[in-house]
C-alpha cells in the first residue's frame, strides 16, 4: 500500500490575502484537473500543439492529474497533493490556483534499497505566478511531507533551473535511450511458419512472476541507482488503470508476458510505454535457463512492433476525433493525413542482451531526448550516507585503499536552504565507516589548536583528507552523476587537497549508471 502524506501531520496553513495551502480530497478533483491543463497548455506533450492560435487545455496532463487523484495510483494517494486555494476567488472561477504532488518510489543505491520521493505535476495559474507559491509549497508541504516519512532523495524533472532555487541540483539521470527507425531491423517470419514465442497482455495473476523477473539483476540493469517495480506498480498498470482507464492518454504502458509456445510455459515480460515519446520499450527479463534472448529476441520485437503499429493508429484515430471535436483544422486536414512514421525505442541500458544483440540495427534517440537529466534534492548528506554506508564499505574493500583510516571532510561553503549542513565529515578505520557528522570547516586558528591537542594528548594525528564543493555539486558526485575530475573541472569552488584525497573519493563515489523510470502515473 502507498505510504501517503496523510500518515503525518497535514496542515492547512493561512499565507495571507484569502490564500491557504492544504492538501487535497477527492473533491478537488475536477479543479486540479482544469488547473494544470491550463498551466500545461503551451507543452508540446500528447497532441501536437495548432498553429496560430492558443492551444486548447493540455489533456495528456489533465489525464494524468485525475488518476493521481484517484485513490488508486501506485505512486500516491489521492490526498497527497499540495494545493493553494483563494478562498476569496470570484464564484465561477477555479479557486484551485496551485499544486505540487508528492510521489513515493521505493530505490535502490548498489545493493542498499532506499526510498525516494517525487514532486510531480507542479502547476501554477498564470495569473498568480511570480507570488513564490511553488516555493512555499514545496518548503512547507512536499519536503516535510517527504521527510517526515524518512525519503532519503527528492527527484523532479522539469524546466530548466527553475528547481535549482528549492535546493534541487541535477544529480540523476534517465537511461540512455536508442531508437529503431525501421521495422526491417527485425526480419519477417517465414513463410509457413508461426511465431516460436506469443506475447500476451499481463493479468494480476502474472504478479508474482513479474515480481521475481523484475529484480534489477534480471532485468540486467547494470545501473547502480534506480527504482524498483513493486508489487503495487504491477497492480497498477497491468490490472487497476485498465479498470479506471477514462480517457485515450489514460494507461499507456503495456506489460507483456512471454510465452514459449513449445512448452507453454511463461519465459519472461516486456513493459512498452506509448507516452509523449512514442513506443519505448523500458523494461524486458527472461527466464533464461529456459530461454536465451539471441533465440526469442526477433520473436518479441516483430510482436512489439505490430503492437506499437497498432496502438499508434488507435491514437492517430482518437486525435482526429479530438481535433473535430474541439473544431480544430490543421494542414494534414487539407493535404490528406501524413503516414503513420515507424519509430520504437528502447530505454534499455547499452549493457542489456537486447541492446547488445541488436547494436547494429539502433541510432541514439533524437537529440538524445531520452538521456535527459533530473533533479534531486538530498536533504541530508549525512543521513543519506549513513544508510548507504555499508555498499560504500564494499567499495573500499574492493579497492586498492582498502583498511583506510582517517577522516574525509568536505566543505560545501554554506549550508543552502532545505539542507541540513554546510560541510560534513566522515570517520574512516580500517575500511569502516565509523561516524558520520555535520561539520563546519575550521579557521586556520582552529586548526592549529586542534593540532596542538592532539600533540598534547600524546594521540597521533589522524590523516585528514580534505576537498570542498561549491553548494549542491557534491549531490551529483554522491549518487554517481558525474566523476570527481568532471566535478572539478566545471566548478572552480570543487577542489581537492591532494591524491590519497581524490583516490578516496572516487573509490567511495566513481560515476556510474542510473535507470529512473518513474513515468508511471
Amino acid at each position: 500500500m502507498v505510504v501517503s502524506s496523510q500518515s503525518f501531520e497535514r496542515p492547512t496553513i493561512d499565507i495571507g490575502d484569502g490564500l491557504i495551502m492544504r492538501w487535497s480530497s477527492k473533491a478537488d478533483t475536477d479543479n486540479v484537473i482544469n488547473l494544470v491543463g491550463d498551466a500545461f497548455r503551451w507543452i508540446p506533450y500528447g497532441d501536437p500543439l495548432p498553429e496560430n492560435m492558443v492551444p486548447p487545455p493540455n489533456e495528456y496532463f489533465m489525464a494524468g492529474a485525475r488518476r493521481m487523484l484517484s485513490g488508486k495510483n501506485a505512486a500516491m494517494s489521492g490526498h497527497d497533493y499540495a494545493l493553494v486555494e483563494d478562498t476569496k476567488r470570484a464564484k465561477g472561477r477555479n479557486p484551485i490556483v496551485a499544486c505540487a504532488a508528492l510521489h513515493k518510489h521505493p530505490a535502490y543505491y548498489g545493493s542498499i534499497n532506499l526510498q525516494f520521493g517525487k514532486p510531480e505535476l507542479i502547476a501554477c495559474d498564470p495569473e498568480y505566478r511570480g507570488k513564490g507559491l511553488i516555493r512555499r509549497l514545496l518548503f512547507e508541504m512536499i519536503h516535510p511531507a517527504s521527510d517526515a516519512r524518512g525519503d532519503d532523495l527528492q527527484f523532479i524533472g522539469g524546466i530548466p533551473y527553475f528547481y535549482r532555487q528549492f535546493g534541487y541540483e541535477y544529480a540523476l539521470y534517465v537511461c540512455p535511450g536508442t531508437r529503431f527507425e525501421n521495422a526491417d531491423a527485425v526480419p519477417a517470419l517465414a513463410k509457413g511458419e508461426t511465431e516460436p514465442y506469443n506475447l500476451r497482455r499481463a493479468t494480476v495473476d502474472d504478479i508474482p512472476l513479474l515480481i521475481r523477473l523484475s529484480h534489477p539483476e534480471k532485468r540486467h540493469a547494470i545501473a547502480q541507482v534506480g527504482l524498483h517495480y513493486t508489487p503495487e506498480y504491477w497492480q497498477y498498470t497491468v490490472h487497476d488503470i485498465y479498470e479506471d482507464k477514462q480517457h485515450r492518454f489514460d494507461a499507456d504502458r503495456d506489460t507483456r508476458i512471454i510465452v514459449d509456445v513449445k512448452t507453454g510455459m511463461d519465459v519472461g515480460f516486456t513493459v512498452v510505454s506509448h507516452g509523449y515519446l512514442g513506443p519505448q520499450l523500458e523494461a524486458m527479463a527472461l527466464e533464461e535457463d529456459l530461454v536465451k534472448y539471441i533465440d526469442a529476441k526477433d520473436s518479441v520485437l516483430r510482436q512489439l512492433f505490430q503492437h506499437a503499429r497498432e496502438r499508434q493508429e488507435i491514437a492517430a484515430r482518437e486525435y482526429e476525433l479530438y481535433k473535430k471535436k474541439i473544431g480544430l483544422v490543421t494542414e494534414d486536414d487539407t493535404n490528406g493525413p501524413k503516414p503513420i512514421r515507424f519509430s520504437f525505442g528502447l530505454q534499455l541500458n547499452k549493457e542489456h542482451p537486447l541492446s547488445i544483440l541488436v547494436s547494429d540495427k539502433i541510432k541514439d534517440a533524437p537529440n538524445n531526448i531520452c538521456d535527459y537529466l533530473l533533479y534531486a534534492r538530498i536533504p541530508s548528506y549525512k543521513r543519506f550516507i549513513q544508510k548507504i554506508t555499508p555498499e560504500l564499505e564494499k567499495r573500499l574493500a574492493d579497492s586498492v585503499i582498502a583498511g583506510i583510516s582517517g577522516r574525509l571532510r568536505l566543505n560545501f561553503f554554506r549550508r543552502v536552504e532545505g539542507q541540513d549542513c554546510k560541510g560534513l565529515q566522515i570517520f574512516l578505520e580500517k575500511g569502516k565507516i565509523v561516524d558520520v557528522q555535520n561539520w563546519a570547516p575550521l579557521s586556520d586558528a582552529q586548526l592549529l589548536e586542534e593540532r596542538l591537542q592532539w600533540k598534547a594528548q600524546g594521540t597521533k594525528a589522524p590523516t585528514i583528507y580534505v576537498a570542498s564543493f561549491g553548494p549542491l555539486t557534491f549531490s551529483s558526485l554522491i549518487t554517481g552523476k558525474n566523476s570527481v575530475e568532471e566535478l572539478v573541472l566545471a566548478n572552480g569552488e570543487n577542489l581537492i587537497k591532494d591524491n590519497p584525497t581524490r583516490t578516496l573519493l572516487e573509490t567511495l563515489f566513481p560515476k556510474v549508471d542510473h535507470h529512473i523510470d518513474s513515468y508511471i502515473w
